[in-house]
Parts: structure tokens; C-alpha cells; sequence
């Protein structure tokens, strides 16, 4: 019996063993700037789940940190055991040159299916695409509807101006001088209220840009605001703000506002700006967004230097601090 018993043992280490262990993952980062040129030098944090710790509320998982530098193709290789095979990486802070980046990587099986084997696939490589730091300035940055900064359309179905630089309604809903965008709410469809966004100068307009918020550069747009494709108006249904019950994060902005034409219709003056992140609006008229404004004519440079806001003493939720 005691051979019996000692290899029952032996398999019950074996089999906790196999349950306890994670694993093991390879992956590798190639770091470019945005015109494709690789960046060696560059120190990379990669993290991964690595445990639960019971706690307030739903408790909070721990994540192992790892660090790498790029060589001098641009590539780090990071080889980890991991629980979940979900990785997250980006540059470290004292990055020089560039905006800060990061992303996001999740494998998609474990070979075989037995949980102590590689996930696969073995060693993809991903790519992680800076952007330069180029001329930012000051600019008009708020986000406004906050926690905090309620901003409330003062009615429904009726065309309610908005001022950028006064950041309030024009009067006699505000102190707002300027109409630069006019919203509208409309609830006369009870399943799916819509909000138009619309403009008071011939040559002003907007235009939508979906850039992923998880993958790639901090500086998610272009630096320059684009100088054509502008709409008139913009018209969203409350569900499309929505997907499977996650919000549009990846939606974003530009727009042109103050708009003055020439004679031949062309733009002569107009002011540039954009807006991070989607227009939220609800059934009970509250709007949120965050904006922001060059201030100077015909300047489209879209880089803000979040030290020199020209919008003073903001509380702290309406401060941007995004580039």
C-alpha cells in the first residue's frame, strides 16, 4: 500500500502544480514615431494581472510590473507568466521628444487548453506608434458638465447658442456673447431623444474622428485641425452613443467656428479647435464635454500646453490636462 500512497501523493503535487502555476507568455513591443521611424532607447513598462486582493468593495487586483528598452530596431521583447494573458504597456514618465503612449494586448487561447501550457499566439509582435512633441500652446481648454460644472440646456426642442471662450450660453440663457455652437434637444421621440449641434456663421462646422483611446499615443488627434471637411451640422441619437452598453469612448472632434468668407467663399478668418472624447447628452438636458479652442485666426494648430490654459482657477474637474 505504501507505494500506492506515495503515488497518489506525487500525482496530487503534480496536479496542484499544474493549477497554481501561470502561464508563461512572450510578447514584443515595436516602438515608432508617426512617420515610421523606430525608436530605440526607449524604456517600456509592460504589466499583467498577477492577483486579487480581498478588500472595500469588490477588492482590487494587483498587477506585476516589468521593464524593457527598446534596442535599436525599436523592439522590446518581454517573456512573463501571466493569469489572464492580458498585458498593458507604455512609456515610462521623463519621456523627451515625444507625447507619452501606451496600449493594450489580450491572448486570445492557451495552447491545448490545459492552463499550465503557453498562450498563444507565441510572441506577436505589436506595435506602439508616438507622436512629437511639436509646438504646444496656450489655448481655451475645459471640461465642462462634470461632476461638479452642471450644464443643463435651459429647454428642449428649441436652438440654444453656446460661447466657447465664455464657456456659458448666450444670453438670455448666460453670460455667453458669442454663439459658436447651437444645440437642440429633441425628446419628441421618447425611446431615442437625439441633440444637433449646429452653427451661426456660414463656413463653421464639425467633424467627427475616431481614434482608439487605449492604443497608441496620449496626443490621440492630429496636430493640425484639418481645413476642409467640415459639416454643418452634427445630428446623434442617444443610442448611438452607446455600444453594448459602453459608451463611444473612441469618438472625437474637430470643428471650426467664427468663420468669416471672402467674396468667393472662401475662409478669410475662422478659429480652430477640437473635442476629446464624444458630446454626452441626456433626457433631463444635461450636456458633457471637453473642448478646446486656439485662440489666435487661421492658427490650426490642435497642441495644447496644459501649463498655459487661458481658461484661470478652473476646479479641479474641469481642468484638462490631456495634450
Amino acid at each position: 500500500m505504501k507505494p500506492i500512497v506515495i503515488l497518489l501523493l506525487l500525482i496530487s503535487i503534480v496536479c496542484v502544480f499544474i493549477l497554481v502555476i501561470k502561464p508563461p507568455a512572450k510578447i514584443t513591443i515595436h516602438v515608432v514615431s508617426d512617420n515610421g521611424i523606430s525608436i530605440p532607447n526607449l524604456p517600456i513598462n509592460l504589466s499583467t494581472f498577477n492577483y486579487w486582493k480581498p478588500g472595500e468593495g469588490f477588492g482590487t487586483d494587483i498587477d506585476s510590473v516589468f521593464s524593457g528598452i527598446t534596442d535599436s530596431k525599436g523592439m522590446v521583447t518581454f517573456t512573463i507568466l501571466s493569469e489572464r494573458g492580458d498585458m498593458a504597456f507604455g512609456t515610462v514618465s521623463g519621456l523627451i521628444g515625444y507625447y507619452p503612449g501606451g496600449g493594450k494586448y489580450q491572448f486570445k487561447n492557451v495552447y491545448g487548453g490545459v492552463n499550465w501550457r503557453p498562450w498563444r499566439p507565441w510572441n506577436p509582435t505589436v506595435e506602439l506608434i508616438l507622436k512629437p512633441i511639436k509646438n504646444p500652446i496656450p489655448m481655451y481648454a475645459r471640461s465642462v458638465g462634470v461632476m461638479g460644472s452642471n450644464l443643463t440646456l435651459p429647454a428642449k426642442n428649441t436652438p440654444i447658442g453656446f460661447d466657447l471662450v465664455a464657456a456659458d450660453f448666450v444670453s438670455p440663457y448666460g453670460q455667453g456673447t458669442v454663439t459658436d455652437f447651437i444645440f437642440n434637444l429633441s425628446d419628441k421621440d421618447p425611446t431615442d431623444y437625439a441633440l444637433t449641434l449646429s452653427f451661426s456663421h456660414k463656413g463653421d462646422g464639425i467633424q467627427s474622428v475616431l481614434v482608439s483611446q487605449n492604443q497608441g499615443s496620449f496626443f490621440r488627434m492630429l496636430s493640425d485641425a484639418p481645413q476642409t471637411g467640415y459639416e454643418e451640422t452634427l445630428v446623434q441619437k442617444h443610442s448611438q452613443l452607446w455600444v453594448h452598453g459602453l459608451l463611444q469612448e473612441n469618438q472625437n472632434y474637430f470643428y471650426r467656428v467664427r468663420t468669416v468668407l471672402d467674396g468667393s467663399g472662401n475662409v478669410k478668418s475662422a478659429l480652430y479647435g477640437k473635442i476629446r472624447g464624444p458630446i454626452q447628452f441626456w433626457d433631463n438636458a444635461g450636456l458633457e464635454f471637453t473642448y478646446y479652442l486656439n485662440p489666435t485666426p487661421n492658427d490650426r494648430n490642435m497642441e495644447f500646453d496644459p501649463s498655459k490654459n487661458l481658461f484661470q482657477n478652473l476646479p479641479s474637474l474641469q481642468q484638462v490636462n490631456a495634450p
